[in-house]
C-alpha cells in the first residue's frame, strides 16, 4: 500500500493540522500554491501510472485538486483560472486508460448530455484565437469535467475505505482554504456585514465559491455518519471540522453553499430512514442538527442579525421587487435570450456580453448553470439538461439500498450547486459523476 494512502489513515488529524498551517502560510506566500498545484498534479499522474490505479489514486489526487481549486484562485497561483478542472479531468482520463475498459461504463444519456453542447461552439463570434479559447474553456470545461467524472465513476465499485480515502484528501485543501480565511480575516472591529456576500471572510475570492467548498465538508461529514466511516479517528474532530465549515460558510453570507448541503443531507436522511435494517446510523445526525441550530444561533448575535435579514429574504423573492435586481434577473434575462434564440443559442460565452443589452445593467456571467445552457446552446442545451436529469431519476431506480442514499445525496448536492453557481469550479461535476460509485458495505 502507497504511503500516501497509509498516512491518509494513520495520520489525518496531523495533515490536517499541516494543512491548516499551509493556508496560513500561502497567505503571505503565493508562489508556494503554484508549486503546490502543479506538485500535486504531477505526482498524481506518476503514481496512477506506477501503481496502475490499483488503489484508486486517481480519484484520491482528483478529489484533492478538486478542493484545492479554490485556494490557489484566492492567493493567485501562476496556473490556468481552470487547472482545477483540466487537472481533474487530465487525472481520471490517466486512470481509465491506465486500466483499459474494466471500469469503463458508458451511456447514451450522459454522452448525449455532453454532445448536445457542442454545436453552438459553431455560432461562436469570430474574435481571435483568444476569445474564443476563453469561451469554450470557461463555460464548457465544466461539462466536460462533469462527462469525465460520471466515466471514470458509475458503477465503479468502492469499498467503504475507498470511499473514505477519497472524502480524507477532499477535506485536506479545505483545512487549508479555512486556514486562508482565518489568515486573511480582518480583526473584529473591522468587520463590517450587510445584505450583501461578504468577502472578508471568504478571503477576498467569491463568497459563492468559498461557501461551497465549505458545504462539501459538511455533506462528507453527514455521509460518513450515515455510513459509519471514519474519517477522523475520533468523532470528535468530525464535530469541529464541521462546525468550523458550516460556521464560516455562514459567515460569507452566500447562502447556496449553506442550503446546498444541508437539502441534499436532509434528503440522504429521509430516504436512510428506509434501510434501517442497514448498517446505517440515524442517530448521530443529532449531534449536527444541534451544531446547526446552535451555529445558526451564535452567526445571529455575530452579525447583529443581519445574516437573519439575509435568509429571510428567500422567503420574501416573489414578493420584494427589489430581488429581481440580483442572479434572478440574470436567470431571466438567460430565459429571454433563449426565447429570442430558441434553436442554437447564442454560443458558449455570448449571454455574458447580452445581458447587459437585454436590460441587466452591466456584462455579467451566469449564476445557474441551467439557464445558461438555455440561453447558450437553445434548444440543445435543454436536451443536455433533460438527459443528465433524467439519468439521475433512472440510476436512482436502478440501486439498491444504501447506494440510492449516496446517488441521492451527491446528485443532490451538485445540482443545486449549479443551480446557484454554475460550474464556477470543479466540484459541481466532480460530485455529481462520484454519486454514480456502488458502494460495498459491511454487513453484520
Amino acid at each position: 500500500m502507497p504511503f500516501y494512502i497509509r498516512i491518509l489513515n494513520s495520520s489525518m488529524l496531523l495533515l490536517s493540522i499541516i494543512h491548516l498551517a499551509l493556508g496560513f502560510i500561502v497567505s503571505k506566500n503565493q508562489f508556494i500554491s503554484t508549486y503546490w498545484g502543479l506538485g500535486i498534479l504531477f505526482y498524481g499522474i506518476i503514481h496512477i501510472i506506477r501503481n496502475k490505479n490499483r488503489f484508486e489514486e486517481a480519484s484520491i489526487f482528483s478529489a484533492y485538486i478538486v478542493g484545492l481549486e479554490v485556494l490557489l484562485r484566492t492567493v493567485g497561483a501562476s496556473v490556468l483560472w481552470e487547472f482545477g478542472k483540466y487537472s481533474a479531468i487530465l487525472l481520471l482520463i490517466t486512470g481509465i486508460l491506465v486500466e483499459g475498459a474494466k471500469h469503463l461504463r458508458i451511456n447514451t444519456l450522459s454522452v448525449l448530455y455532453i454532445l448536445c453542447l457542442l454545436p453552438s461552439i459553431y455560432i461562436i463570434p469570430d474574435n481571435g484565437f483568444t476569445q474564443l479559447r476563453f469561451a469554450i474553456s470557461g463555460n464548457l470545461s465544466g461539462p466536460v469535467c462533469l462527462f469525465f467524472s460520471f466515466l471514470y465513476f458509475r458503477r465503479r465499485i468502492f469499498e467503504s475505505y475507498h470511499l473514505s480515502n477519497l472524502f480524507k484528501a477532499l477535506i485536506l485543501p479545505i483545512c487549508s482554504q479555512i486556514g486562508l480565511i482565518i489568515a486573511r480575516a480582518p480583526a473584529y472591529n473591522n468587520l463590517t456585514f450587510s445584505s450583501e456576500a461578504n468577502f472578508q471572510l471568504s478571503a477576498g475570492y467569491g463568497p459563492n465559491q468559498v461557501s461551497t467548498l465549505l458545504g462539501v465538508g459538511i455533506v462528507i461529514i453527514g455521509i460518513s455518519k450515515i455510513f459509519q466511516m471514519k474519517i477522523y479517528r475520533h468523532n470528535i474532530y468530525d464535530y469541529i471540522f464541521a462546525t468550523v465549515s458550516i460556521g464560516l460558510a455562514l459567515l460569507t453570507f452566500a447562502r447556496g453553499g449553506v442550503l446546498a448541503p444541508l437539502f441534499a443531507i436532509f434528503v440522504g436522511v429521509i430516504i436512510s430512514l428506509r434501510f434501517k435494517k442497514e448498517n446505517i446510523k440515524i442517530t448521530k445526525y443529532m449531534y449536527l442538527i444541534l451544531i446547526i441550530i446552535g451555529l445558526g444561533y451564535f452567526s445571529s448575535i455575530f452579525t447583529q442579525g443581519l445574516i437573519d435579514s439575509r435568509y429571510m429574504a428567500l422567503a420574501n423573492m416573489g414578493v420584494e421587487q427589489g430581488f429581481l435586481s440580483g442572479r434572478t434577473k440574470i436567470m431571466a434575462i438567460d430565459l429571454n435570450i433563449f426565447m429570442d434564440n430558441p434553436i442554437m443559442g447564442v454560443g458558449p460565452g455570448s449571454a455574458h456580453h447580452l445581458r447587459y443589452e437585454y436590460g441587466y445593467g452591466a456584462a455579467v456571467a451566469a449564476h445557474s448553470e441551467f439557464t445558461r445552457m438555455l440561453s447558450e446552446h437553445g434548444i440543445f442545451g435543454l436536451t443536455s439538461l433533460f438527459s443528465i436529469m433524467s439519468l439521475s431519476i433512472i440510476e436512482y431506480y436502478k440501486r439498491k439500498k444504501v447506494n440510492k442514499i449516496l446517488l441521492a445525496c451527491f446528485s443532490t448536492f451538485s445540482l443545486l450547486t449549479m443551480f446557484h453557481s454554475a460550474f464556477r469550479i470543479a466540484l459541481a461535476g466532480y460530485i455529481y459523476g462520484l454519486s454514480y460509485i456502488i458502494l460495498k458495505t459491511d454487513r453484520k
